[in-house]
């Protein structure tokens, strides 16, 4: 997938609804209420922090070429796709981040350093410089070297094995696994800079990183079966254990014990909006919430029903058309994905 299909696959969900800045802030992983709404309400889910570090030079350069291809315009402050760009297939994308959410850099640098060691060592070199020089991911290093008796060399051979197989299995094109390879480093090999893939590969460097990054999501998928102990061992601390965010957390426990919005705000010391934001994710990834905490039935069947019938998740839209509803009740009301009560 290029950084390319990622943007129309955006604006095609929020087309005519957001500005042009609103997929930036979603591919970064930007944690405002706003942003973790829209996953919610458009299903975007699968692009959330994908690239944490991209640039907004970067990013504007990719989206001025859909300008000059004719694929977006815009329309006051927001942005709509045109006749053209709605005709293009994307492919379908095998990233997950809002499940692993930028995590899959703590993957690639263990399983680096992995392989430069058991590489290095199996040569008889004991002093190398590291690939990796953070201290915590060297210590992780260490105790899983010793863990799997890394100066046996069947270990080792059992390692590469399960390296060779599990990447085998992943459902990308040959191109995301030939990436994510070049990039290891080993005995008397370096492993190639992100430039040096793109000159290789004919691409941008942005879209040589996305490839990357889907083949490490969809491997880690694949790791996630257990079929392969040694490299599933890779995802420790790695597997995000609740689709909310850790502030988000925070309230859940306090609204399950019978705490009131405004008594979460004061407890925790954060503006009433702010816990809004959170119950607004509650809603959106809970599906026992009890929306009926915050409005009744009819006045959620109604949000649900304009939101349907004008094909809008605008949320001055809706409340023009619903002026007893509260826009913090349109929006709980949308992140239930309009299901029915």
């Amino acid at each position: 997938m290029l950084f390319e299909d990622i943007l129309i696959t955006i604006l095609k969900a929020v087309d005519g609804e957001r500005t042009i800045s609103s997929p930036y802030h979603l591919i970064k992983g930007k944690k405002s209420g706003q942003t973790i709404q829209d996953i919610g309400y458009y299903k975007l889910h699968p692009y959330f922090g994908v690239m944490p570090k991209l640039e907004k030079k970067v990013y504007d350069k990719a989206v001025q070429k859909l300008f000059e291809q004719g694929f977006i315009i815009t329309d006051g402050q927001v942005v709509r796709m045109t006749e053209a760009s709605m005709a293009l297939q994307t492919p379908v994308p095998l990233l997950n981040g809002w499940k692993y959410r930028g995590k899959e850099q703590l993957f690639m640098a263990r399983l680096s350093l992995i392989v430069q060691s058991l590489s290095q060592i199996h040569q008889n070199q004991r002093a190398f410089d590291p690939v990796v020089i953070a201290e915590d991911i060297q210590q992780w290093v260490k105790k899983y070297l010793h863990k799997i008796n890394y100066r046996d060399a069947e270990s080792c051979r059992n390692f590469k094995t399960e390296l060779a197989v599990s990447l085998s299995k992943v459902d990308v094109d040959a191109a995301g696994k030939r990436i994510v390879v070049q990039r290891l480093s080993g005995f008397k090999i370096g492993g190639l800079t992100w430039e040096q893939i793109a000159a290789a590969e004919r691409l941008e460097v942005i879209d040589i990183k996305l490839q990357a990054i889907e083949t490490l999501h969809a491997w880690m998928d694949v790791l996630e079966t257990r079929q392969f102990p040694m490299m599933s061992e890779l995802l420790d601390g790695v597997i995000q254990q609740s689709s909310l965010t850790e502030t988000a957390r925070r309230t859940e426990y306090y609204f399950r014990n019978g705490r009131s919005l405004e008594e979460i705000a004061a407890l925790r010391g954060l503006k009433t909006s702010t816990i809004e934001d959170h119950f607004v994710e509650l809603a959106m990834n809970d599906p026992g919430f009890d929306i009926l905490a915050f409005m009744d039935g009819s006045l959620y069947s109604k949000i649900i029903a304009v939101s349907h019938s004008r094909n809008t998740k605008r949320l001055r839209d809706i409340k023009e058309a619903i002026p007893e509803a509260g826009y913090f009740q349109i929006r709980l009301a949308l992140a239930t994905k309009g299901e029915t009560l």
